[in-house]
């Protein structure tokens, strides 16, 4: 019974494992005339990432196999390729357009990396990648009447840059300015190497700035940014608020006699916010992010937004300026009459 099912295990084995094993290393040579670097990443024919990028154009793209055929796949299926096994550093192939048919020859010679798990990541694909990243500036973005800004991207950030009359305005933009130091140069790199040498793929953290209100008295701007490769946990969304008078941050919560460094609701304004809230039995026993609230600006009031996390517990109230009065502290009712008044 061993024997039979061992002799079984030989013959799935052989069916699996048919056809050319994958390259595996850094590897250069041509798709038609065009020069091209690619790379593969140790793995199995099924189970493989790659990356590849014209010599001309420097923009990497994605190689991946597939349990259903025997092609290496690009990123949005932009192309097939279709390897033979490595034979004295030399792998020759086709590439073709799966939509329009057409073909080109592949032709690849052995660089190095061939026992590397992670050859994507190596010197040998990325040096000339690594090009110093330039500053890449948006269209200027009407916020309000006379305030505008535009977005500026550099090396995985982005942030704004902000044009107004008012007083604090630059100095409000030193603290937004990009990061173009050596450090963080090199740290974006290296998240680019990192998931090359994983996926295949330079993936780097999504991040967006922008402001959400901006008034003669207060400016506040929306940080996100979703770490690649956490999914929903490696999402962060953050509020700050500088005065457009002093350029001075803002902390929100001491308006409502709280700290952000504890975001916490003071218990009369709970009291007052729960007064007619009524949970589902799902969400009684505690949910994630329970009383965690960010707090932000709006022209009529305040907005306290508990973080969701999909299970639809998380808590949003608005609370208008008229009602919020009788929680504010001193600091807080100055700060609203300034708004107030300007209206």
């Amino acid at each position: 019974m061993l024997r039979i099912s061992v002799v079984a295990f030989l013959l799935i084995s052989t069916t699996v494992f048919a056809g050319p094993m994958p390259p595996q290393g850094v590897w250069n040579g041509t798709i038609g005339t065009k020069a091209i670097i690619a790379c593969f990443n140790r793995g199995s024919r099924w189970t493989s990432y790659a990356s590849y990028y014209y010599v001309d154009y420097l923009t990497p793209i994605s190689l991946t196999t597939r349990d259903n055929d025997s092609y290496w796949h690009e990123e949005h299926d932009t192309g097939l390729w279709e390897l033979s096994a490595p034979a004295d550093g030399i792998v020759i192939g086709t590439w073709s357009n799966p939509k329009t048919h057409k073909t080109l020859p592949i032709k690849l010679s052995y660089v190095d990396g061939s026992g590397d798990d992670a050859a994507c990541a190596r010197d040998s694909y990325n040096t000339h990648l690594e090009v110093t990243p330039r500053v890449e500036a948006s269209k200027i973005i009407q916020f309000s009447p006379g305030r505008s800004y535009r977005k500026l991207r550099f090396a995985g950030q982005e942030t704004i840059e902000l044009f107004a009359p008012d007083q604090a305005i630059e100095r409000i933009n030193s603290f937004l300015k990009l990061d173009k130091n050596k450090e963080a140069i090199d740290e974006y790199f290296q998240q680019r190497r990192e998931f090359l040498g994983r996926v295949g793929y330079p993936a780097v953290d999504e991040r967006l700035t922008e402001p959400t209100y901006w008034d003669a008295n207060f400016i506040t701007v929306r940080f996100y940014v979703s770490a690649a490769g956490y999914g929903r946990s490696g999402i962060s969304n953050t509020y700050r608020t500088w005065s457009t008078r002093t350029g001075e941050e803002v902390d929100l919560w001491k308006w409502l006699g709280a700290s952000s460094s504890n975001p916490r609701l003071p218990p009369k304004l709970k009291e007052y916010l729960y007064r007619n809230v009524k949970e589902s039995s799902e969400c009684t026993e505690g949910y994630r992010g329970q009383g965690d609230y960010t707090l932000t600006l709006d022209k009529e009031g305040l907005h306290l937004d508990e973080e969701a996390w999909g299970g639809g517990c998380e808590k949003s109230f608005f609370i208008p300026y008229v009602q919020l009065l009788q929680f504010l502290s001193p600091a807080g009712k100055q700060a609203v009459s300034s708004i107030i008044g300007q209206k």
